[in-house]
């Protein structure tokens, strides 16, 4: 990860193994190095049936029985999936690392002054039902394919937000559970704009 920061972060909260750096094209990469056996087994007990994702629930389970046959044990892998809410933290560490917040001004005929602010939330991933979930939490839609695109460059599906109403929604939560990378910042810009909006200080030539 080249957000360094967080990687020392949740070294300090788990509180064990280190932290790697490598430099690579013009920027420093930071790697959280997990060795010994019973730092997996502290791993386990924290990811294993705490997935909310096909593709990393998968990816743990081959993990796991490469680590119960290499040490000889015989840990149960926990076939679920935990499905996020907007009362808990976990999408807001998926959007610190698949997250965007995003803002312009576009030309638009029916505002006076022919220009308006366009803010948006979005969230990638190439795990469709994943992407449906999260629709379901911030839009209540459930079916079809509304504020979700395909981009057939990565083969992966982008949910966007941009109704007012609905970013209300995405705001409060990110200010319940706080982002931790540099996503923060962008966030916090955000607000900024959607408070001008709120306000109505975009009809004016200043705003």
């Amino acid at each position: 990860m080249n957000d360094i920061q967080i990687i020392y972060y949740i070294k300090k909260e788990l509180g064990f193994e280190k932290i790697l750096i490598r430099s690579e094209k013009e920027r420093n990469v930071g790697v959280y190095y997990v060795t010994s056996e019973k730092n997996f087994f502290r791993l386990i007990n924290i990811f294993n049936g705490n997935f909310s994702t096909y593709y990393k629930k998968e990816q743990f389970k081959m993990w796991l029985s490469v680590f119960n046959t290499q040490y000889k044990r015989n840990i149960f892998f926990l076939d679920k999936l935990i499905l996020p809410s907007l009362n808990s933290g976990w999408l807001s560490g998926f959007t610190d690392a698949e997250g965007c917040f995003m803002g312009r001004v576009k030309k638009c005929k029916t505002y006076k002054l022919r220009l308006a602010p366009h803010l948006t939330f979005s969230i990638s991933q190439k795990e469709f039902y994943i992407i449906k979930v999260l629709r379901k939490i911030f839009l209540n839609i459930e079916e079809g394919t509304k504020n979700i695109n395909y981009d057939k460059s990565w083969n992966g599906w982008v949910l966007h937000i941009s109704s007012f109403t609905k970013l209300k929604i995405v705001r409060n939560y990110f200010s319940r559970y706080k982002l931790k990378t540099k996503n923060n910042l962008s966030f916090n810009k955000w607000c900024i704009v959607h408070d001008m909006v709120l306000n109505k200080k975009h009809l004016s030539i200043d705003g």
